[in-house]
């Protein structure tokens, strides 16, 4: 048996206040705005290291070429 719930929005005096939706649906928007932190990491990561390594060059260093 499948359930769909359409998001309901709760409001007060007009104003939303709450959302009431599915809960797969919430997972999936944590699992996107999840992936978009650790995007916006990488990139401040980036950004901050002006010296980068090569990929062989640190397997060659690390002894697993």
């Amino acid at each position: 048996m499948c359930i769909v719930i359409k998001t309901q929005v709760i409001k007060q005096s007009r104003k939303p206040i709450a959302v009431i939706m599915d809960y797969d649906e919430y997972k999936r928007l944590k699992e996107i705005e999840e992936d978009n932190e650790d995007y916006n990491s990488a990139i401040k990561v980036k950004i901050s290291n002006k010296k980068w390594t090569s990929h062989k060059t640190l397997k060659k260093q690390l002894g697993i070429d």
